[in-house]
């Protein structure tokens, strides 16, 4: 089924297609800047339209905010992560700053932020106890490089990634539902009541698959993502088995 696109996201979808014509009329490879999530999907839809191969990459196995390249004509299929590197203009600055610092993930956008920077510019930002990382597009990368202080930490910029990344696994779950409407597999998630979970959907705060659903009663497939605001993403992975009751038991991922 096509996505419902805002007025924002088909202007998205056009430049997605002119990005993909280019590519194919020069041969050179061209280049998004980075998208979430549901702006993957976005590129993903239109270049299916267009019958092009899209590669997603965003610094680094697993990233959430990804550019998404067109090389239509020039390379083949397969990209390695080492050619993926090489071709996609994306660089890591890493900082370091005291251990008994604490830092989060908002000090550092709003660092970068403060420069002047777009945010479709900047992709994943990663924090851990004494060190943090920002990819960026290469042009952006020089302006980050002078942040000296964030918040009122001081902290110490290299133009390269000093770290691996290490995503932490998901904390996974088994509930009961009474099926898989969304505000039930929203209540699963959060704890909350049904009636509180329908409010969160209602109020446009939940996304199935990336894509707001405001339909309490919409049914939930596995493998289906759901981000909540406030309570963060999820994935309802698969149905575990049903009970004599006709209860579902359905498990589910929480991305920490």
């Amino acid at each position: 089924m096509p996505l419902d696109l805002t007025e924002d996201e088909r202007y998205l979808s056009a430049h997605i297609s002119d990005l993909i014509d280019i590519s194919l009329k020069s041969g050179v490879p061209r280049f998004s800047a980075f998208l979430n999530e549901r702006e993957a999907e976005i590129a993903r839809e239109a270049a299916r339209t267009e019958d092009a191969i899209p590669v997603f990459f965003g610094g680094y196995e697993g990233a959430s905010r990804t550019v998404c390249g067109f090389f239509e004509g020039t390379y083949g299929e397969d990209f390695a992560d080492d050619a993926k590197r090489e071709l996609f203009p994306i660089r890591a600055v890493s900082f370091a700053f005291r251990g008994r610092d604490s830092l989060s993930h908002r000090d550092f956008l709003g660092a970068i932020m403060s420069l002047g920077i777009k945010r479709e510019t900047v992709g994943d930002i990663v924090v851990n106890e004494g060190w943090g990382a920002v990819f960026c597009l290469e042009a952006e990368a020089e302006l980050i490089l002078g942040i000296t202080k964030i918040g009122n930490v001081g902290v110490c910029a290299e133009d390269k990634l000093t770290r691996p990344i290490v995503k932490p696994e998901p904390v996974r779950f088994t509930k009961s539902v009474p099926s898989m409407r969304l505000d039930c597999i929203v209540s699963a998630c959060t704890n909350l009541s049904r009636d509180k979970s329908a409010s969160l959907v209602k109020s446009g705060l939940v996304s199935a698959d990336f894509s707001v659903c405001l339909e309490v009663s919409k049914a939930v497939a596995e493998n289906s993502v759901l981000s909540i605001r406030g309570y963060g993403k999820f994935n309802v992975s698969k149905i575990v088995g049903v009970s004599k009751k006709g209860r579902i038991r359905v498990e589910i991922e929480k991305y920490v």
